[in-house]
This record gives C-alpha cells, structure tokens and sequence, in this order.
C-alpha cells in the first residue's frame, strides 16, 4: 500500500487504523445520496471545478458546464493538487473566487 499510495498519503495513512482505513475505503465506494455531482449541480453559489490535467479530458465536463459549472485542468498534479502543484491550486482557487 506504501508504494502505491505515494509518499504525502502514506505520510498520514501509516498513523490511521487499519479497520479506519476500511471503513472509509467502503463509504466511498458506497457514495452518497444525492451524490456529490448532484450537490455541486444545486448549489445557488458560482462553482468551479478542479481536476488534475495529467488524467486527460475530464468525463462529464460538459454536463457540469452545462449546469454552469467552471472546469478548470490544473497541471502537473495528481489527486492531491493543492500538495502536488500549491501554486497553480492558489492561482485556479483565486480565479475561482474573484
């Protein structure tokens, strides 16, 4: 798990308990109801949304422009964009919310 989890995830998943580290594995795969899309989708708020541009086009961008929903790629970054690329995350959260 400690090489596939990466250094910064590892940093806080080797102080977690195993039986936490299941639980939380199962409710995510649960999801939740409505689902975060459908919470994003109804809020009243501008909203943007930020993924990482490593994984390619993002799948169903263009329903969330659609809903209004800003789509913002941000580079050289994985899951964790604000650890993994700090400046391009403040510099898209900034826009975001000017």
């Amino acid at each position: 798990m400690r090489d596939r989890a990466g250094e910064a995830w590892w940093a806080t998943m080797r102080l977690t308990g195993l039986e936490a580290l299941h639980r939380s594995a199962v409710h995510l795969v649960r999801g939740t109801t409505p689902t975060m899309r459908e919470l994003l989708l109804d809020l009243p708020v501008p909203r943007t949304f930020l993924y990482p541009e490593p994984d390619g086009p993002f799948p169903g961008a263009a329903d969330l422009e659609a809903a209004g929903v800003r789509v913002v790629p941000v580079p050289d970054c994985g899951h964790t964009i604000m650890l993994d690329n700090p400046e391009a995350f403040a510099r898209a959260t900034a826009e975001a919310l000017a």
